[in-house]
């Protein structure tokens, strides 16, 4: 049996983290393990109900256009919370139309509609996307899901692309052995091109525990197992499917946060895992 080692090391060093990731890919890319941070919105809505804030990642003018490359995530209510999302970096095409989130107290939904049209020469391609997602807490712990559709049309005959995504999202207070929490991730999404095919797979399981450290560092580590696997088809004529396979075991996250000052933080990640086993035909 082969084992493949693969090292993943990020650090920061007093960083503002305005944007919705840039905290989270900091400590080691996965938000499931820190449940207070609001990269969780995407994973699990209902944490929609837990958030009041005004976000803006990378704000700044593109190249001399007026309009803003950054993006921006206003939440806030009370009883019924409302939010809205704004991402100037697709500003080229206007692709990114409607993002919006929406809270009850106990369900959280999520909502987003994209288009863009762009014209070379003779030939106009337009696409359309649309997601949404549902989440709530539950006696068994937090779940969400999501859902996903694209498509693209250039007006030609030719056969048209499209896409599909789903998720599903579970997180839980779970004591086994030095750990005492739980985060389960499925995920499938699927693009296909009249006969061509590209389809993914993953799920993954990770136990997960906060640190005890000083005062003002926080730290979390988490172990788990991962699977992966791929379908590929070109769609020419006699072609076979191509797939492959990976899992991942251990795969080890440890993330840690260290406030210096009021304004300034260090925050280390690193991503540890082994291939246990892959395939490939």
């Amino acid at each position: 049996m082969k084992f493949v080692k693969i090292i993943t090391l990020l650090m920061t060093f007093c960083v503002m983290a305005f944007g919705n990731m840039d905290r989270i890919n900091a400590l080691g890319g996965n938000p499931g393990f820190w449940p207070e941070d609001d990269a969780n919105v995407s994973a699990f809505p209902a944490m929609v109900n837990n958030l009041d804030m005004v976000q803006v990642n990378g704000a700044g003018s593109n190249a001399g256009v007026s309009n803003s490359s950054g993006s921006a995530t206003v939440i806030w209510g009370e009883g019924t919370t409302w939010g809205f999302g704004f991402d100037g970096a697709s500003d080229t095409d206007q692709n990114d139309w409607l993002n919006l989130m929406w809270g009850n107290g106990t369900y959280g939904t999520t909502f987003s509609l994209g288009s863009s049209s762009l014209e070379v020469g003779d030939v106009k391609t337009s696409t359309f996307g649309l997601g949404v997602g549902f989440g709530m807490n539950m006696d068994f712990g937090e779940i969400g899901v999501n859902f996903s559709t694209g498509s693209s049309d250039d007006g030609t005959e030719a056969d048209q692309p499209s896409t599909m995504g789903l998720a599903f999202n579970l997180r839980r207070a779970q004591d086994v052995w030095l750990f005492d929490n739980m985060l389960v991730g499925f995920s499938m999404d699927n693009e296909a091109t009249g006969d061509e095919i590209d389809n993914d797979m993953g799920l993954s399981v990770d136990l997960f525990t906060a640190l005890p450290v000083g005062d003002g560092v926080s730290a979390t580590f988490a172990m788990g197992f991962g699977y992966h696997s791929n379908t590929m088809n070109d769609g020419m004529e006699g072609s076979e499917d191509v797939s492959n396979s990976i899992i991942t075991l251990p795969a080890v996250n440890l993330g840690v946060e260290a406030e210096v000052t009021d304004w300034a933080h260090v925050r280390f990640g690193l991503n540890h895992a082994y291939v246990l086993a892959g395939s490939l035909g």
